[in-house]
């Protein structure tokens, strides 16, 4: 059985459309776990009008706040062989459930997405980072190389190293990208987009293409209050030293700045290719959103190889 946790919050708009796009598969067994983060509209009636007409489907109260406890505490009521965390504001296809059979002979599960807007129109196609599927654990480590959370899937031997994640983390993708890289023996991906990832003007990081000046400090300072916390985590640090994170420290303390010249991202003690990345974000977001669009159309043709 496939568990699906989702995490809702003020999401009155579109939780339906996520919904009833898993409620098409009927021979594949599989729960919806869905977790309400105290919302303000009437996204838990809607979940939970849905929950009284489908037995599949469980609607709670978020005994906690917001999304890491949320998503801890949603798989604690999972049953599932198979977890997937999924967004109440987006789209998983019904096609996933094509994979479930390959997917057993697999640690983990990632698979490409389509991001299309408010009204699921598709805009791009996002595709995994290889460097995540192809290097080490060390290297990944160092450079915090993740993917979204909602692109894996992963037995529940993996799930018990993700949970329960540490509640001071203020996100949770880069935990669960280190922690499958760290503990799975084999991850699948499947090059298929099997999710439609929704940009709108409420989500917390601004949508995965907006470079604006207050989003990028946002995300910055976000990763380095992060990076704090896995210093601390023998689950993700166990035999490696904490200056691991050095190189990513310096490239986020940077791009949190709300000013920055030339010559000091030159000066920094960084890979050429970080201080390239710096200043085509701090000084061109423009060219930074058509730049990462044509990483993800490389990304498809390095992971073909």
């Amino acid at each position: 059985m496939i568990s699906f946790i989702m995490m809702a919050k003020n999401v009155e708009n579109y939780i339906a459309d996520a919904i009833i796009s898993l409620q098409k598969e009927n021979k594949v067994e599989w729960e919806l776990i869905v977790i309400d983060d105290h919302s303000e509209d009437k996204t838990f009636e809607i979940a939970q009008n849905f929950a009284q007409n489908d037995k599949r489907i469980r609607i709670y109260k978020n005994k906690y706040r917001g999304k890491v406890l949320g998503t801890n505490y949603g798989f604690s009521l999972s049953k599932g062989d198979i977890i997937k965390c999924i967004d109440s504001d987006d789209v998983l296809l019904p096609d996933f459930f094509n994979f479930y059979k390959e997917m057993k002979n697999y640690d983990a599960h990632c698979h490409s997405a389509y991001i299309v807007d408010s009204n699921l129109k598709k805009l791009h196609l996002y595709n995994v980072n290889p460097l995540l599927l192809q290097k080490d654990y060390s290297f990944v480590l160092e450079n915090l190389v993740s993917i979204p959370k909602w692109s894996w899937s992963f037995k529940r031997e993996i799930a018990e190293k993700i949970f329960p994640m540490p509640e001071s983390i203020p996100f949770e993708d880069v935990w669960m990208s280190l922690s499958i890289k760290k503990n799975a023996g084999g991850i699948l991906f499947i090059e298929k987009p099997l999710y439609l990832y929704r940009q709108h003007g409420n989500q917390t990081f601004g949508g995965i293409a907006n470079f604006s000046k207050d989003v990028v400090i946002f995300r910055a300072n976000r990763l380095l209050r992060l990076i704090e916390e896995l210093k601390k985590e023998e689950r993700i640090i166990n035999g490696f030293s904490p200056d691991i994170f050095n190189k990513a420290i310096l490239f986020n303390k940077l791009m949190a700045k709300e000013k920055i010249s030339f010559a000091e991202v030159l000066k920094a003690s960084l890979p050429l290719s970080l201080k390239l990345k710096i200043l085509l974000i701090k000084k061109f977001p423009l060219l930074a959103r058509y730049a990462i669009v044509l990483k993800w159309k490389i990304d498809k043709l390095v992971l073909k190889k």
